[in-house]
């Protein structure tokens, strides 16, 4: 599973602007039944990191919420490749298109 866009092989001639606008059109084709899985994994995946910060109080949070916040990305990224993987091929039709 691929954990960058740089890392697809269908998008390796594309700059990283456009592989990240391919990947929203990817993202843009998917059914709803895709849509509301991936989304429910995004959470499984990110509520144990969300529940952990409960523990931190006052200004210690601040430092922990811009960490969380940078890792967000990071940890979402595979997931919304790993499922716009299929729709790739059209998302590049679309975006040579227009």
């Amino acid at each position: 599973m691929p954990f960058t866009l740089k890392r697809v092989t269908k998008l390796e001639n594309y700059k990283v602007t456009e592989r990240q606008t391919i990947l929203s059109i990817a993202l843009s084709v998917m059914d709803v039944k895709q849509k509301v899985i991936m989304r429910v994994c995004k959470l499984l995946l990110l509520t144990p990191v969300f529940v952990s910060l409960s523990y931190f109080q006052g200004w210690s949070l601040l430092p922990i919420l811009l960490v969380a916040g940078l890792l967000y990305p990071i940890l979402t990224l595979p997931i919304e490749i790993w499922f716009a993987r299929n729709h790739f091929d059209k998302a590049i039709e679309i975006f040579e298109k227009g």
